[in-house]
């Protein structure tokens, strides 16, 4: 009896071992980070380098540039199936062989331009 009260309280002091370590390592560090963004300090400053030749011209490129919504738009559009189970990098690889068919060659750059 006084083993398994024991064992309780080890195991609540694992737990809160855990949680503090949780709060040490994920949830301070995030936090500073968002508040050193937030101030300006960051040397980033929501600041893009400037996209050159390549990105224009190779779809690879212009797809690893779209966001997951848009990506299922082109699916859509490419009419292929089962587009909203797939994760983003399958859904790629998905548009990037449907794209590759004569008559998906250029739809790509069409559907791209921004």
């Amino acid at each position: 009896m006084k083993n398994k009260e024991h064992q309780k309280n080890i195991d609540k002091a694992k737990i809160n071992i855990y949680n503090i370590l949780a709060v040490i390592i994920v949830i301070i560090p995030e936090f500073l980070a968002e508040f050193i963004y937030s101030i300006g300090i960051s040397p980033y400053n929501n600041k893009l380098p400037n996209e050159g030749f390549a990105w224009s011209h190779n779809a690879e490129l212009k797809l690893s540039r779209m966001n997951i919504f848009e990506l299922r738009i082109l699916a859509q559009k490419l009419c292929i199936h089962g587009y909203s189970n797939e994760n983003r990098d399958s859904l790629i690889q998905r548009i990037k062989k449907k794209s590759q068919k004569k008559k998906f060659k250029g739809i790509i750059k069409c559907l791209t331009n921004r």
